[in-house]
């Protein structure tokens, strides 16, 4: 087998890319389904919950709506809204999905409801005027009704504009945070666990929600792009050939492992030796047929392996269904081996293991 192996020698950038921080939002995936992040609003905006923050979201919000329209029963009436009266107040009660309102903030203190329609990829197309009604009928009559959206909605029908306060976005709520004075306290003091976690995750929640990407990043991923793509042009077809060889090689190893499969079953059988369970499978150069004595709560597998860093056959065990104390030894066999004297080898070894393991001392670091 002769193989291209030039574009080995490319030179690239690859390597030299910055992961981006580890994000519990982009680990969930579905995390920005709206109502989630509905709840996530719920919990910062909530000045007495567990985060320790007070009322600095609420306030940063208050201060994103400073001189919105204040909306009556026919729409906006002409009042304006002062966000410097109602900033600080710990009287605020927040819920999601009232009446369908993605989130409502109620302040009876101050006579004050915000309706914050969430739009996360989808149109408004929501009943705003409806939402006013059920604020005003709680008898209060400062009623706020805005859009909060990744990105900056301006287009909206008549019927919508005449009972929208106004549309804000992720950045510009991210920004008024910021701002907030008492945001640097907190930040080089949090008070205990809680406060420290829930800064850290605010970070989270506004990075992934605004998908804060440095301009200098974007021009580094367009050039390692543009390598990527000469390499290919380049090298494309030696590339192909390799790995074209390496999923050769992975069959190779498969195919004897599938082959032990019905042998290694008939020597257990025959020896008496009860598996619960069994395992046979593989990973690009690397195959097994693993077993799980429930006797001696103890699992052996039988690896095949093109890893140089590896012996080509040899036994892996390990506790129960753990990877705890667990031991690798190379089988003892060439590949040139026969697959009985393979499958009596592995027998053997399976019998000691169980023995040792029956009798507590078989444990020990990989080796």
């Amino acid at each position: 087998m002769t193989l291209d192996m030039s574009f080995l020698r490319a030179a690239s950038s690859l390597a030299r890319t910055r992961p981006r921080p580890v994000n519990v939002y982009d680990i969930l995936r579905e995390g920005w389904r709206e109502t989630r992040v509905d709840m996530t609003l719920q919990f910062f905006l909530d000045p007495n919950e567990r985060h320790g923050l007070g009322t600095l979201v609420i306030d940063a919000l208050l201060r994103l709506l400073d001189g919105v329209n204040a909306i009556g029963p026919a729409g906006k009436d002409g009042r304006v809204f002062v966000a410097e009266d109602a900033l600080g107040s710990d009287a605020w009660e927040i819920g999601t999905q009232v009446e369908y309102i993605d989130v409502f903030a109620v302040n009876h203190e101050l006579d004050i409801a915000i309706v914050l329609e969430n739009k996360i990829g989808h149109v408004l197309d929501n009943p705003l005027q409806k939402y006013a009604e059920h604020a005003s009928s709680l008898g209060l009559s400062t009623v706020i009704v805005a859009v909060l959206a990744p990105d900056e909605r301006t287009h909206f029908d008549q019927a919508q504009q005449q009972f929208l306060s106004t549309a804000i976005t992720y950045a510009g709520l991210s920004e008024a945070i910021k701002r907030a004075p008492q945001l640097l306290e907190f930040l080089l003091a949090p008070k205990d666990l809680d406060q420290r976690r829930s800064l850290d995750l605010l970070q989270q929640f506004m990075e992934a929600r605004i998908g804060d990407v440095a301009m200098t990043e974007l021009e580094d991923e367009a050039k390692r792009l543009d390598e990527w793509r000469d390499i290919l042009e380049e090298h494309g077809a030696a590339i192909a050939a390799f790995q074209e060889a390496r999923s050769t090689i992975g069959r190779l190893v498969r195919d004897r492992r599938k082959r032990l499969e019905p042998l290694i079953a008939e020597r257990l059988a025959a020896e008496g030796l009860v598996t619960e369970w069994e395992a046979h499978g593989g990973l690009h150069e690397e195959t097994w047929n693993a077993y799980y004595f429930p006797e001696a709560d103890w699992t052996v597998e039988l690896k095949f392996s093109a890893d140089p860093a590896r012996p080509m056959i040899f036994v892996y065990d390990r506790r129960g269904l753990t990877y705890k104390d667990a031991s690798i030894a190379p089988l003892g066999l060439a590949w040139t081996a026969t697959d009985e004297e393979i499958t009596d080898s592995f027998l053997e070894q399976v019998v000691l293991i169980i023995a040792q393991a029956k009798a507590g001392i078989r444990k020990g670091p990989t080796t």
